[in-house]
């Protein structure tokens, strides 16, 4: 599952609040420690995958759009549609885009 998808999934089940703080996701209850490589590496658990801490809030911030602006991340400025909103720095909601999860 991408991240997108893992947050949608938290949310629709209740497991992450709507809208979500960035910090909800990198809390130390989420924390673990994952082996790569036989070096152990600092990941965060959302869903059923895990991600790292720069992963999650680049790729949010990336593919979000401002609630009140209108503008756009990164990924959306470059056309990609954004799956975020944006309530306020650090706080966003999940876009629900068309397609099966």
């Amino acid at each position: 599952m991408t991240l997108y998808e893992s947050i949608l999934l938290e949310v629709r089940n209740g497991a992450l609040s709507e809208p979500f703080e960035v910090q909800e996701l990198t809390s130390e209850r989420r924390r673990v420690m994952c082996s790569i490589e036989q070096k152990l590496v600092e990941k965060y658990r959302i869903g059923f995958e895990f991600f790292m801490e720069s992963t999650i809030g680049t790729t949010i911030a990336n593919y979000a759009q401002d609630e009140q602006t209108g503008a756009g991340g990164y990924n959306v400025e470059q056309g990609a549609e954004a799956k975020y909103l944006r309530v306020k720095p650090g706080v966003y909601k999940v876009k629900e885009l068309n397609g099966p999860l």
